[in-house]
């Protein structure tokens, strides 16, 4: 998949600041990769959302200070202290997930942030509920852009960089 590719099926849907020009100046890539079964809980419970938490657990802004971003696996525990508007739509979606039968499709986008840590860009809502639903079999494609790790790309890497030496 190519980065306009990757632009056509997403870019509408990504809320996150991402900075699309200077990614394609930047020569980023996207790789894809499907998972299933046990590999794709795995890798679905270790994908990093855009939500954060303070040091005491309580959800936080990416850019307070002390905040850190949550992964999905995170997500049960923090669900209680989330903002209503977001616990609803993730319960809504678990019980839907829930109730269907076969196996779970689940296409999320994400940036590449170092080796094995991916950041959603869109589909957290959909990735924390299929994570609540363990009775369903899952079928996990990533389709993660492969760009440099820096905060004017995307604000939420910040989490991410390497500190300067």
């Amino acid at each position: 998949m190519e980065l306009g590719d990757f632009a056509g099926l997403f870019r509408a849907d990504i809320r996150a600041r991402l900075d699309w020009a200077l990614l394609a100046r930047a020569g980023a890539g996207v790789e894809v990769e499907t998972l299933e079964g046990t590999a794709g809980r795995r890798r679905l419970a270790e994908l990093f959302t855009v939500w954060y938490a303070d040091g005491t657990g309580a959800g936080s802004r990416w850019d307070a200070p002390g905040s850190r971003p949550l992964r999905v696996a995170e997500s049960e525990r923090a669900l209680p202290r989330w903002p209503e508007d977001r616990r609803r739509a993730v319960v809504s979606l678990r019980q839907a997930f829930a109730a269907g039968s076969g196996p779970l499709d689940l296409t999320v986008p994400a940036y590449r942030a170092g080796a094995g840590r991916h950041v959603l860009l869109d589909g957290n809502h959909r990735a924390v509920a299929a994570h609540l639903v363990p009775a369903r079999d899952l079928r996990l494609t990533l389709c993660a852009l492969t760009g440099p790790v820096r905060e004017d790309i995307l604000p939420d890497l910040r989490h991410y960089a390497a500190p300067p030496p």
